[in-house]
């Protein structure tokens, strides 16, 4: 398939998302004081909350769709047949129609907003204060989650929503996409990062790393249409590695404690920068270990949760030649954003939604790994560049 094929491929992939994801604005939400636009909301709102059948279909259709053109894209860049330049243009597209899309699937954006607003209006603490104490004040409490709890978010990430907020001039649907444009900007620099450490270690690959990365169905939904912090948390990570192989410590090291202040994940690569700075280690493979091992820990306490999948992702495209490594991870962002299925379909989390989320979890990944055993055991690893 050639890039004129797949440039309109994702505009349509892209739309598609940006539509459905108005099928999930929270029915207390009135986006618009337009009649015409509210009556727009509303017929999307019942195929989202009263047509649940037709909703998860779409969901499926277009997440298939999605990951349909990952495995294009990342076969014709392999053969050579796409560009940077052409990996570019759709990135580009793509985070352009997106970033107007309603913050489907998640809440956090909400509380991005109201945290930002407890400092600027209600000149409060966040961390002081909790969003139910201005239930009767504030309707945005009415859609936001874990409102009986104080802020979550680090001080930095907090900082860096503040402008966002006043940019929006107190007007709602401005306000969600400030901070959408935000993330979006931390998701450039994390695709841009990515392909600057490509470019460093492995330059005639560094194509497909990045598309690997960049038009991976999950990173795209959950920093695009989520917005979660997780992406800039990640894009400053991926600087610091960048600062590290061009030789400038100190601004690598500056650079992984601001990655830290905005989410305490990255935390984990703190030993691995201690460990390369001191030895001829290979930085992809312990980063991408020390990663995961973070994300173990996290799921020995929680469920894995969509988003989480943006923490293991960048690492995983620093290596770009192994197939298997990019299949097994492709498999379970598939399966992590097919856990919202059931949800979409019974709108709630009660059984059999748990079970449910537990079989699309495990179904892709298993069949993942029996593709990988049956190409050829003896050929997985992540050492060297030519192997796998």
């Amino acid at each position: 398939m050639k890039y004129q094929m797949l440039f309109p491929g994702y505009i349509v992939a892209s739309i598609a998302l940006f539509l459905y994801s108005f099928t999930q604005v929270d029915l207390s939400l009135t986006l618009s004081s337009s009649g015409l636009l509210q009556t727009i909301q509303k017929a999307f709102q019942f195929v989202g909350f009263y047509q649940r059948t037709a909703s998860t279909a779409l969901f499926l259709g277009i997440v298939g769709f999605w990951f349909f053109l990952y495995a294009i894209v990342l076969r014709v860049t392999k053969k050579g047949m796409l560009s940077m330049k052409h990996i570019w243009s759709i990135v580009g597209v793509v985070t352009g129609l997106l970033v107007f899309s309603y913050p489907a699937f998640s809440y956090d954006l909400f509380n991005y907003i109201f945290t930002a607003k407890t400092i600027l209006v209600y000149h409060k603490n966040p961390y002081e204060v909790v969003p139910l104490q201005f239930a009767g004040i504030d309707p945005l409490v009415a859609v936001m989650r874990w409102t009986h709890l104080p802020s979550a978010y680090t001080p930095l990430w907090i900082l860096l929503t503040l402008p966002a907020y006043l940019l929006g001039f107190g007007k709602f649907l401005l306000v969600v996409w400030n901070l959408k444009l935000l993330v979006a900007l931390f998701y450039l620099a994390a695709v841009r990062g990515v392909q600057k450490v490509l470019e460093a270690v492995e330059p005639t690959r560094a194509p497909l790393g990045t598309a690997i990365f960049a038009l991976n169905p999950l990173v795209v939904i959950e920093s695009l249409v989520g917005a979660h912090n997780d992406i800039a948390m990640m894009a400053i990570a991926m600087w610091a590695v960048v600062f590290f192989l061009e030789k400038r410590r100190l601004a690598s090291w500056f650079t992984l404690a601001l990655s830290v202040a905005v989410k305490l994940m990255t935390l984990t690569l703190v030993p691995v920068m201690f460990l390369i700075h001191h030895k001829a280690v290979d930085f992809r493979k312990w980063s991408l270990v020390a990663i995961m091992l973070g994300f173990l820990i996290v799921l020995s306490r929680r469920e894995p949760l969509p988003w989480y999948g943006v923490w293991f992702m960048p690492f995983v495209a620093l290596f770009p030649s192994k197939r298997w490594l990019t299949i097994l991870f492709g498999a379970y962002t598939l399966a992590l954003l097919l856990r919202y299925a059931p949800y979409l379909y019974y709108g709630n989390w009660n059984a059999p939604v748990p079970i449910l989320k537990w079989w699309v979890t495990i179904i892709p990944v298993a069949i993942a790994i029996i593709g990988i055993l049956l190409r050829g055991f003896p050929k997985v690893g992540i050492r060297g560049p030519n192997a796998g």
